[in-house]
């Protein structure tokens, strides 16, 4: 019994493990992208084509984190919205979310760490 109960703790670790890397690996995407496209447009007018596609990024990271967290997971779903809402927030309902690039590259930190 000990032995089927490790082998299945065993099992379940490297199953968490890649869950989460493949979580990482999308909030990375999400997050490379979105700068790239802050960068690229500066004050200009913004590119709605693009930004469902930032909704859809996060869209996709909050799915897949939500086996490292739930409320890391309802904070990315929090930035989907966020681009995929024709009016955009404010910088303070961005900080009080904590969406803002600062926070989420600190969890993708403190994931890799952890």
């Amino acid at each position: 019994m000990w032995q089927s109960l490790l082998a299945w703790f065993q099992q379940n670790r490297g199953v968490k493990d890649e869950q989460k890397t493949l979580a990482l690996d999308a909030m990375n995407k999400a997050l490379l992208a979105t700068k790239k496209y802050a960068k690229e447009t500066g004050d200009g007018p913004p590119d709605r084509a693009r930004e469902f596609e930032l909704a859809a990024l996060w869209a996709d990271a909050s799915t897949k984190a939500r086996h490292a967290s739930g409320e890391l997971a309802a904070r990315l779903s929090d930035k989907s919205v966020y681009w995929s809402e024709p009016l955009k927030w404010s910088r303070e309902e961005v900080l009080l979310k904590r969406i803002d690039f600062e926070s989420v590259q600190l969890e993708v930190k403190s994931l890799l760490k952890g």
